[in-house]
């Protein structure tokens, strides 16, 4: 099955903030990409992600760092 990377996530996020940042993506049980929240500094993607994982969810969570494109 692919990957399928999907919009904003129900997190919330940074609109209209510039690349630079970090952001938080998650993993469903169907192999399908989410945007968690983004325009994160690297320290609290990592926090969001521990918190997440603390709270037994079974999907996957991981940082990536933003590349340099606008997100509206």
């Amino acid at each position: 099955m692919m990957h399928q990377r999907q919009g904003r996530g129900d997190e919330g996020g940074s609109e209209g903030r510039k690349e630079g940042g970090f952001s938080v993506w998650r993993l469903d049980d169907n192999n399908n990409e989410f945007l968690v929240r983004d325009g994160l500094t690297e320290e609290e993607a990592l926090v969001l992600v521990r918190e997440y994982e603390g709270r037994g969810h079974r999907q996957a969570y991981w940082v990536e760092k933003e590349t340099g494109r606008l997100v509206l």
